[in-house]
């Protein structure tokens, strides 16, 4: 049986393809129609899925326009009660899944935990904007150790911390919905503004409705105070909710977390408290094309973010290795694409922290502002010796403080306020193997590793989306 989930119709459209329980392929839209944050599925995915998966039995979406469109009209988005089917619904019969059951099913059912709380924290589903869930027991289900979702607390709209965010971001002249994360890299480039902070504080405190954006009198400060005064109110609120998490934890310290606040990789720091965290490769609305199937299978499957278009042949690790110790600059497109918005090996640039002024060379190449960060992948045993603690983040989910030994011989690896962005690489893989290589050979334990792309582009899926990048890819 062929099961497609697909997510689509605001932002970062995605689908997947379920052989029975099988996960066999995933990839968000942009990836094919090469529009940055595509809303929609393009005909191409379509058919590209039709041609190699044939066509599905079934096909869930993941969430519920019906609940959506009376939201919509609740929240004066829209005059009358009007429901807006996602695209092809005149060709497939599209079954509806709550949009945070969505995110929190993606989040558990490809974690390594069985019993564990699930925060979901997003802009807006239909009506909801935070729940936290547990995991039951299912005693019944196929003679199979199987657990199923129990929502135990939630936020309703207006209140949000995701739409707060973004009508921050739109203040400071970047696209909501899309460009967050270059707000949250802005925001180390100046001390807060606690006046702003204050400001900020004061409407949140007040239950302001951030969907309908906000206006500040620039009198006492300016737009450049922003980025920073923002972040700091919504990690000063997240740090409380993740305290009201943690006091609920019964039994085990596992924390499951997903929605597109996951994103926010400078405030998941402080999920440390937690004995083990979990955040999956695509935690915003495209992870959700593959929670909206198995919130029905109720079944584990693999985390690997490996499910997109492949491009065949054997992963270049001699390669790599030899231009990084000639050049200090490659890039790479082999075997499958990642799932979700982080390079992670296969569609990825990586450099040597050993090149003088890298970060510079980095940003020319890509196009992108001085104070945008790159993430680096380190090898899980080399973790402590150069980094403070933190969480697990296989996937680039988190930002972790150097410690002075890293400062002192990788300056370029650090953001303005020295972190990283980290992949944690412990499983045997093609990026172990490399890891190994690259630190046999010249010493450093880290590589430089951030998207094969140019500024405002998607990630690639072939070869010639970045056939005019001034730097070789293998």
């Amino acid at each position: 049986m062929i099961l497609w989930g697909v997510a689509s119709g605001s932002h970062d459209a995605a689908i997947s393809v379920f052989e029975d329980d099988k996960l066999v392929f995933a990839t968000d839209a942009e990836r094919f129609s090469r529009v940055k944050n595509d809303k929609e599925i393009p005909e191409n995915l379509l058919n590209y899925v039709r041609d190699n998966y044939g066509e599905p039995d079934k096909v869930y979406y993941y969430e519920n326009p019906k609940v959506k469109a009376s939201r919509r009209v609740f929240s004066k988005q829209d005059k009358e009660y009007k429901i807006k089917n996602p695209k092809y619904s005149d060709i497939y019969d599209f079954i509806y899944t709550s949009h945070h059951l969505s995110h929190a099913s993606y989040g558990y059912y490809t974690s390594p935990f069985d019993e564990c709380l699930v925060l979901v924290i997003d802009a807006i589903g239909e009506y909801e904007t935070l729940t936290l869930w547990k995991t039951n027991r299912i005693d019944d289900h196929k003679d199979e150790k199987c657990y199923e979702l129990e929502k135990i607390d939630k936020w309703i709209y207006p209140k949000s911390l995701g739409l707060m965010y973004s009508a921050f971001t739109k203040l400071a002249g970047w696209k909501p919905n899309q460009e967050e994360y270059i707000m949250m890299a802005a925001s180390s480039i100046k001390k807060e503004n606690l006046f702003l902070t204050g400001v900020f504080r004061k409407i949140w405190n007040e239950n302001f409705n951030f969907h309908r954006g906000i206006s500040i009198d620039y009198a006492a400060h300016n737009t450049d105070d922003i980025p920073a005064s923002a972040q700091s109110l919504y990690e000063e609120l997240f740090k409380q909710i993740i305290r009201q998490v943690y006091d609920k934890i019964e039994n085990n310290g596992n924390l499951v977390f997903c929605g597109g606040c996951a994103l926010n990789v400078k405030a998941n720091q402080f999920l440390k408290i937690f004995d083990n965290v979990y955040i999956p490769t695509n935690p915003g609305d495209g992870g959700s094309s593959i929670g909206c199937v198995l919130s029905r299978l109720k079944k584990k499957i693999s985390p690997s973010p490996y499910l997109g278009l492949e491009i065949e042949g054997k992963y270049p690790i001699d390669e790599i290795v030899k231009e990084l110790k000639d050049t200090g600059l490659v890039g790479v497109a082999k075997g499958k694409a990642e799932f979700g918005p982080r390079a992670l090996g296969n569609r990825s640039i990586f450099a040597s922290p050993l090149m003088k002024d890298v970060k510079d060379k980095l940003n020319d190449i890509k196009g992108r502002e001085f104070f945008r960060p790159f993430g680096a992948m380190i090898l899980k045993e080399d973790l402590n010796q150069y980094y403070e603690k933190g969480i697990n983040s296989p996937y680039m989910n988190s930002v972790f403080h150097s410690k002075e030994i890293t400062k002192k011989l990788y300056p370029d690896i650090l953001h303005l306020d020295g972190t990283t962005r980290l992949q944690i690489i412990d499983e045997e893989s093609n990026l172990r193997s490399l890891m190994n290589i690259w630190k046999n050979e010249t010493g450093c334990p880290m590589l430089i590793n951030t998207s094969l792309n140019v500024k405002g582009q998607p990630l690639a899926n072939v070869r010639d989306d970045v056939k005019d990048i001034n730097l070789k890819v293998l």
